[in-house]
């Protein structure tokens, strides 16, 4: 339901003549005005039937003019309408002016379902500069499409409506509580946690993003009903002991192939070098490698790494590989056909669980009980380190972590025996 009105009153600057606005009103959205260029004595002004009073100078003319101005919005809302086109009254009031299709463009109201398809588009084709390798970011394009798969499949087995049909007005606390539900639901089918926590967290950012926007109604103030369930869980070190870490690079090398001896090496230098994670060991070229350490800017996230070159394994490694990789890069990860950013992620998928699989050959030879994986040596380093007695400060240069990070989400006490014996001697 739309409407157009005119309202009048008096003039701030002369208060004798009426300032005539139309007031254009949709449900659901607020009301916007637009002054008009007609004006006369405001004791001449029926606000009830929206006119100029008869008998009042040039009230036919500026009552007629009225009329056709209010007649030309209503035809255009009214075309908008019969059409399928969704709108809202700001684009209505914006209509005939000069610059149309620009102004229609910026104001446009976006479904929930054409926003995400936007940011899809968006990291499809945004590029980043990582230690001089131009880096796409359509792994998180992947995301939103995995959540728009999502979104679309809630709103049809819940509300049986399309997705197509959803404004972000929509998106209150009762739709949240629903998708929370739901994604729990599909998770406790599919023995998984559903993607509760990421799929949440896309909406949150997209709704925050069409807030931004001036979307009517958006805005991440429902998510508050969520409480705890947004939050990501408390993660888990995947540190393992420094037994467990001699134990693998003592291992003999004839029990594997030339291929799985890279694997062990690959996770050898990540545990020398400051706990580097994978992407950033596949991607690592010469130009960060210096006389006494490596810099480099972390891929997944926005920091500086500075590990120390002084382990004499990690120059015996740099020794070993070097000349072997693909162009400037340092390992033997990439060929020619990883031409862009995208076949290398995928590259780096796929070799990061070969490295585990050999990594879980090496326990079952060794019969180490503790897991290990690529993504062990990061909390490894980090906690023998810290155990060490070396600052966090310190520690965290090293990693490319902030010290609050590497206490919350890395370290790990793996040396109980130590420490026992520390407090007995202490107490």
């Amino acid at each position: 339901m739309f409407s157009i009105k005119v309202k009048g009153k008096p003039n701030p600057k002369n208060s004798n003549l009426v300032k005539l606005e139309l007031v254009f009103f949709q449900t659901d959205y607020p009301r916007v005005t637009k002054v008009l260029d007609i004006t006369g004595q405001y004791k001449d002004w029926d606000e009830r039937s929206q006119t100029f009073r008869n008998g009042s100078p040039d009230a036919y003319s500026k009552n007629r003019s009225l009329s056709e101005v209010c007649m030309r919005y209503q035809r255009v809302a009214e075309e908008w309408t019969v059409s399928g086109l969704f709108w809202s009254p700001v684009e209505l009031s914006h209509c005939f002016d000069r610059q149309q299709s620009a102004v229609r463009q910026d104001i446009r109201i976006w479904t929930v379902s054409q926003l995400i398809d936007e940011r899809i588009t968006y990291f499809d084709s945004k590029d980043r500069i990582k230690n001089g390798q131009i880096i796409l970011s359509s792994s998180n394009a992947r995301k939103y499409e995995k959540f728009h798969r999502s979104l679309k499949a809630f709103v049809s087995a819940v509300y049986g409506k399309s997705l197509s049909s959803y404004f972000f007005k929509d998106i209150d606390a009762k739709f949240l509580t629903d998708y929370a539900f739901y994604l729990k639901r599909r998770g406790a089918e599919n023995g998984n946690q559903g993607c509760l926590v990421s799929h949440l967290r896309l909406l949150r950012a997209l709704c925050n993003y069409a807030a931004k926007l001036g979307m009517p109604g958006a805005g991440i103030t429902a998510f508050d009903s969520l409480g705890d369930m947004i939050k990501w869980p408390e993660t888990t070190s995947r540190a393992v002991s420094a037994k467990t870490i001699a134990l693998l690079e003592n291992i003999d090398r004839s029990l594997f192939s030339a291929k799985e001896q890279l694997h062990l090496d690959l996770f050898r230098f990540s545990y020398y070098t400051g706990g580097m994670a994978n992407v950033d060991v596949c991607n690592l070229t010469w130009d960060c490698v210096q006389e006494d350490k490596i810099v480099y800017e972390r891929i997944k996230f926005p920091k500086t790494a500075k590990p120390l070159l002084t382990p004499p394994q990690s120059r015996a490694l740099l020794r070993k590989y070097k000349g072997t990789g693909s162009g400037n890069y340092v390992f033997p990860v990439f060929t020619r056909k990883h031409t862009d950013s995208v076949k290398r992620y995928t590259r780096v998928h796929q070799i990061s669980n070969l490295v585990t699989r050999t990594l879980t050959k090496a326990c079952r030879i060794l019969k180490i009980k503790e897991h290990v994986t690529w993504y062990s040596a990061r909390g490894s380093f980090i906690s023998r380190m810290v155990d060490d007695g070396n600052s966090p400060y310190a520690v965290a240069e090293m990693a490319g972590n902030s010290p609050m990070t590497i206490w919350k989400n890395y370290y790990k006490n793996t040396e109980r025996e130590k420490l026992a014996e520390r407090t007995r001697a202490v107490l």
